[in-house]
């Protein structure tokens, strides 16, 4: 069984300015060809988890290439065909094949465009014909379009979020391809989908979540035999398209009827939980004042307008502000990202003082820099390893990174924002989360697997590349009404 594998994943945001290109993509790693398996190799992202599964099976894999761009805006044009044509290409040069497995986000855009991980999977069905079973692997925050479901046999999603099943995912697409080239399965897959998007910060799939029940649900039809795979899609909220929307994704064995049915009852099981994804949040001022007064021996200022993780740029100050005018002296520390501040800081040297602008450096549109003299603490090349999530294992850097002192805070400056785990970029400078009383993180959901009894968090709202109130964005091509901008009773089908 001869099976090619890829990988080309991106989270898109059409809210964001971010730009990514090749060189973006190859910072944290762009193998190909027999390059790939040794890539994956004690990895735990979901390529690594195919490839192992593919060979236990004995496949005679065809590795292709492999790139992760993380979160982002939008994905440059140039960089993205030269990529599709390399996937296409490599696996005209393998054929034939009989069988493909693929590792994709599912919400990436680019410039041109609105579909990429659908123009992926039908380019490699025109190659490959139809009867050679294609298997895909998406994040949780997929936009699943018809144009992928119409591509692939396969389609299986995360599970979890925090997003740690990324590994798992990969391995649960694999099996079915396995299953498929064998013969023992024959996959059908079928979406359905409603005009609704929900706040990210409530999705989380930990024990009495509101999608920890849809989660649930899903595994009960795996478990009753009645589906293959059962995947439920809250989206990437934060995509201006018309077809966006929550989704849910069966996966049966011959059964396209069975698969719409159960697609459906997992898209209701979303829909009737919507209004309970939504946190109370405050704005940043507020947070700061808040956390002063908790009995929390370190509160977690979640900046959720400004999430890294989500695609927003990483630059906005205001709990930078916010601290500096509220608790100046209060043991702390903010990450931006602000290349020319770390520049800057680099050029004093450690110990130099100086007056520095800080933030608001790609996106200022909702924020002004804020000015402040300060003294550069430590001065650090920004490599580090992820421990967990979907890029376990992976080394990647904040590029030259400069920890500033004023009073009791300090300003980690960074020259690329990445997206964070739990608090690798802060150990990788030397800034340690325990010594903190207050600490901002720009992800709107991993910060949660540092909670304890000692440790809360408090989430805040306002303008930026991932607002927490979506029905006040000014959206210019969703179809309305659409929950939660219009209170309709009713869902409206995609």
């Amino acid at each position: 069984m001869r099976v090619a594998i890829a990988s080309f994943e991106y989270e898109g945001n059409s809210l964001s300015l971010r730009i990514d290109r090749r060189e973006d993509f190859e910072r944290k790693g762009f193998p190909k060809g027999a390059d790939v398996l040794e890539f994956a190799s004690g990895k735990r992202t979901a390529l690594a988890g195919g490839i192992g599964i593919l060979q236990e099976a004995n496949c005679d894999l065809a590795p292709i290439l492999a790139c992760k761009g993380g979160a982002g805006g939008h994905v440059d044009e140039t960089f993205f065909q030269e990529t599709l044509s390399e996937i296409l290409d490599g696996i005209s040069a393998q054929m034939p094949l009989d069988g493909v497995y693929l590792a994709l986000h599912g919400a990436m855009i680019c410039g041109v465009e609105k579909d990429p991980e659908g123009a992926i999977l039908q380019g490699v069905r025109k190659i490959v014909g139809p009867k050679v079973p294609i298997a895909a692997s998406l994040d949780l925050h997929a936009h699943v379009t018809d144009r992928m479901a119409a591509n692939a046999d396969i389609i299986v999603g995360y599970e979890t979020y925090p997003h740690v099943d990324a590994f798992e995912t990969g391995q649960k697409a694999a099996r079915l391809l396995v299953g498929a080239l064998r013969g023992e399965i024959a996959p059908v897959t079928r979406i359905r989908k409603y005009n609704a998007i929900l706040p990210v910060l409530g999705g989380a799939t930990l024990d009495g979540a509101p999608m920890a029940e849809v989660a649930a649900a899903a595994r009960r039809f795996e478990e009753d035999g009645k589906a293959l795979s059962v995947s439920y899609f809250p989206v990437q909220p934060w995509l201006d398209m018309a077809d966006v929307g929550i989704t849910g994704l069966a996966v049966t064995d011959g059964n396209p009827e069975a698969a719409d049915t159960i697609a459906q009852n997992i898209l209701d099981e979303m829909w009737d939980r919507r209004r309970d994804f939504e946190l109370e949040a405050m704005t940043a001022d507020e947070a700061v004042q808040a956390a002063l007064r908790s009995d929390a021996k370190t509160t977690l200022l979640v900046d959720a307008p400004d999430s890294i993780g989500g695609g927003a740029a990483g630059d906005a100050p205001a709990l930078l502000s916010a601290i500096l005018k509220l608790a100046p002296d209060t043991p702390s520390a903010v990450c931006i990202y602000d290349p020319a501040a770390a520049r800057q800081a680099f050029e004093l040297g450690e110990g130099g003082e100086a007056e520095f602008r800080i933030g608001a450096w790609l996106d200022d549109r909702w924020h002004q820099p804020v000015s402040v003299t300060a003294r550069v603490e430590s001065l650090h090349d920004g490599s580090f390893t992820y421990s967990g999530g979907p890029a376990a294992n992976l080394t990647t850097t904040l590029g030259p990174s400069a920890v500033l002192r004023v009073g009791g805070l300090r300003i980690l400056c960074v020259s690329h924002a990445i997206y964070e785990h739990t608090d690798e970029h802060y150990a990788a400078c030397g800034i340690n989360v325990s010594e903190c009383r207050l600490i901002s993180f720009k992800n709107l959901m991993n910060f949660r697997k540092l909670l304890s009894e000692d440790v809360d968090f408090i989430a805040i709202h306002g303008p930026g590349g991932t607002p927490l109130r979506l029905e006040d964005v000014a959206w210019e091509n969703r179809t309305r009404p659409f929950w939660p901008a219009d209170d309709e009773a009713a869902p409206k089908p995609i």
